[in-house]
Formats: structure tokens, C-alpha cells, sequence
């Protein structure tokens, strides 16, 4: 028998035993996976499921002329199952639970298999083989989307995070607030810088004070990215002043040698702000009357 015969003839027993499939994989499933997926789906959902992936195993074993061909993410059968997979994360269900999910159909298979051969262990085995390097390809696909889906998490939630950590406050008309909070790598440095610059673009900062009190080190690296800042900054036109340096991080800087010449610092941010509106020609002055 032709490995095209075989895979003709397994294209059509998926689809003869199509319902007895379904219903022993859902009971593998409640067996493997216990309760966890009615909670996220329901049995008509598992249901549906399996019968649109069987109805695609069938359209998949029917296209196969000459022998099984590679499933990718864009062949029908293997996009469901990326998407599937997909889905199930943005659910919540764990990719285990998802490789249980295809163990289970692959389970609910081979016994309708052994079923319909059992008098035929050379064709129940050639069969068996077939629908493993399937399953395998498409646990592959699972992992991947999964993998896929979580580097695009991570990398969105990254990049908010770095966002809320590098925000740009208008104080006052022309005047600009960085506060800067945090490790200050190569990265954030990069990103504190842009986005600095491009609000004293927008708002035509006058003046541009830079907040360190909650930056835990400041050593040779950090004052390094923070000058070329302050660099950028004057270009465009902005006077900086900086505050919140720490005594020892003072103390380090002048034994290292190095100096922010052009920079107004001020030991804290309240008196920062004062400085930041007197260049402005603002200041802040008590109400009459008030206590």
C-alpha cells in the first residue's frame, strides 16, 4: 500500500469517525486537564474546537498527494492551531494545559485507530506514525505562539514601564520637570534623552530641571549619559538645572573629576523650582492673609 493510499485512507477515517473522536476527546481532556478549562472555556467551545481541528486534520490528509508535507503557521491547519494557541494565552490557560489539550486529541485518535484496525498492526502502526509527525509539528506551532505572544507582552509591558519611569512634567509655562528614578543605563539614558528633548521642542522649554533624587547610584556612568543630555538640551536652546545629588554621589563625582560646569544644582527639588521659575522671571510668594 502507497503512502498516498494511507493518507487517503486516514483522511477519511477522521471524517467516518469524526463524532466518536470529538466525544472521547473531550472526556480525555476533563481526564488530563481536570476542571481547569471550563472555567476559561466552555464544553461547547471544546466542542467546536475539536471539530473544526478535525475537519481540518481531513483537509490536511486530503491535500497530501504525494506524501505529508510541512505544517506551517500560514497552511490552514497549522494557523488554527497558532491561533488557538494565541487565544488560550490571552486566557489565561498555561501552554502545558494547551499541550495536554493536543495530547488529549492525539489520545482520542489513536484509540479510534485501534478501533478500526484491529486485526491490522502493520496499517494500525503506519497510521499511528502519520498522525504523530502531525501532532508533533503542531505542538511545535503551540509553543511557538506562545513564545511569540509572550515576547509581545513583555516587550509592551516594557516599554510602559520604561515610559512611567522617565516622565516629562510642565511645571510652569516653559518650564519642564524630568524626574529620574532608577538604575540609568545605556537605554534609559537614550529614551530620558528623546523624550526630554522632544518636550522642549513641544513646549519650548525655557528651563529643564533634572530630578536624581531617586536614581540609588550615581557614579561615572550615570553622569556621563545625564552631561550628554544636558549637551542636547542646552542646543535646543534650554537651561538646565539639576537637583536631588546625593552627598556621597557629590563626593564621588569631584574625586572623579567631574563637573557639571554648565549646569545650576540645587540640593532639592523645592529649591530647584524656585531657581527653575526665578530664570523665568516667575516667583512663588505668599498670599496675604494666609496662614
Amino acid at each position: 500500500m502507497s503512502a498516498k493510499t494511507n493518507i487517503a485512507e486516514l483522511s477519511a477515517l477522521l471524517e467516518q469517525s469524526r463524532a466518536a473522536i470529538i466525544d472521547e476527546w473531550k472526556r480525555t481532556v476533563m481526564d488530563l486537564v481536570g476542571h481547569k478549562y471550563p472555567g476559561v472555556l466552555s464544553m461547547d467551545e471544546l466542542h467546536r474546537h475539536a471539530d473544526l481541528k478535525l475537519a481540518a486534520f481531513s483537509a490536511y490528509f486530503a491535500s497530501c498527494r504525494e506524501g505529508l508535507v510541512t505544517v506551517t503557521k500560514e497552511s490552514p491547519l497549522g494557523k488554527m492551531v497558532y491561533d488557538l494557541s494565541s487565544d488560550h494565552d490571552t486566557r489565561g490557560i498555561k501552554p502545558v494545559d494547551t499541550a495536554l489539550y493536543l495530547v488529549a486529541l492525539k489520545k482520542a485518535i489513536s484509540h479510534q485507530l485501534v478501533c478500526a484496525f484491529p486485526d491490522s498492526q502493520e496499517q494500525f502502526v503506519e497510521f499511528l506514525e502519520l498522525l504523530h509527525g502531525l501532532m508533533d509539528q503542531l505542538t511545535i506551532l503551540s509553543f511557538d505562539a506562545y513564545a511569540t505572544t509572550r515576547e509581545k507582552v513583555i516587550a509592551q509591558q516594557s516599554q510602559s514601564l520604561m515610559e512611567l519611569s522617565t516622565p516629562v512634567i510642565v511645571l510652569w509655562n516653559n518650564v519642564l520637570l524630568l524626574p529620574l528614578v532608577g538604575v540609568i543605563d545605556t537605554i534609559r539614558a537614550r529614551q530620558f534623552t528623546e523624550r526630554m528633548l522632544e518636550a522642549i521642542t513641544r513646549h519650548e522649554g525655557i528651563v529643564t530641571i533634572i530630578d536624581v533624587t531617586g536614581v540609588p547610584v550615581f557614579d561615572t556612568g550615570v553622569a556621563r549619559h545625564i552631561m550628554k543630555a544636558v549637551d542636547a538640551a542646552q542646543l535646543l536652546g534650554s537651561r538646565v538645572v539639576m537637583t536631588g545629588i546625593s552627598p556621597e554621589g557629590a563626593q564621588t563625582l569631584t574625586k572623579l573629576g567631574i563637573s557639571f560646569a554648565n549646569v545650576i544644582s540645587r540640593v532639592s527639588l523645592r529649591a530647584g523650582v524656585a531657581e527653575a521659575l526665578k530664570l523665568v522671571g516667575r516667583r512663588i510668594e505668599s498670599i496675604a492673609g494666609a496662614n
